[in-house]
């Protein structure tokens, strides 16, 4: 079945990309030592909220299952969305890399309780808290949001574009309520995920076909 999948869709191959992604993130923490510090005003003002680690992990089965939605919606849908979205990610890895930045102001996250916990989990797992600016959280929800709900089948879901709506918001602000993102960092990160889909939509002219007929 895999194999009959491959030999029809080799559009799947572009998951490969998302792990490559996610190995050139990490990769970047390994082999950089030298940070810029981001830490702004405003970002002591904003409080700690440990309930915001729920919507904060709930990011990393959001993105993989927005891709795999549009996926079976069709190829052309699929590789829209993989244009637009690793278009932008390969900006955002080139700041990583030329302009590496670190948070400073990670709270003490000691206590009992199970969201306490998992922000500990998260805090250790992500050493240094680098590669912040821009954030690729909130790129990444959003990247996937906007191209998955704009057009074609599921642009007719309006409980589930709303639902998404609100997840994408969610995440965005989970980075900031628990101290992994300064707010500049959400600003940046939706602007790239905004800029490479209106530049795929208007000044590319994207065929306005992408979608299939497929039923959802």
């Amino acid at each position: 079945m895999i194999i009959k999948l491959i030999r029809e869709r080799k559009d799947v191959f572009w998951f490969f990309g998302y792990v490559l992604l996610g190995l050139f993130y990490y990769g970047c923490k390994l082999i950089i030592h030298n940070y810029n510090v981001v830490h702004l005003p405003f970002d002591d003002k904003i409080p700690f909220l440990p309930i915001f680690i729920i919507p904060y992990v709930i990011w990393y089965l959001y993105v993989p299952g927005l891709m795999i939605a549009t996926f079976l919606a069709g190829k052309k849908a699929f590789l829209k969305q993989q244009y637009v979205f690793y278009s932008g990610a390969l900006i955002c890895g080139m700041i990583f890399f030329i302009y590496p930045t670190v948070i400073d102001f990670r709270p003490d996250a000691s206590g009992d309780g199970f969201l306490l916990w998992l922000t500990r989990f998260i805090y250790a797992n992500d050493v240094p808290p680098s590669n912040v600016f821009p954030s690729f959280h909130c790129y990444e929800a959003l990247s996937v949001h906007l191209t998955t709900f704009t057009a074609g089948p599921y642009k007719k879901k309006f409980a589930l574009r709303t639902a998404s709506a609100v997840l994408v918001i969610l995440i965005c602000l989970s980075t900031v309520f628990i101290k992994q993102h300064s707010y500049i960092d959400v600003i940046s990160g939706c602007i790239m995920a905004i800029l490479p889909f209106i530049s795929y939509n208007f000044i590319l002219r994207g065929n306005k076909n992408e979608y299939d007929n497929r039923a959802v």
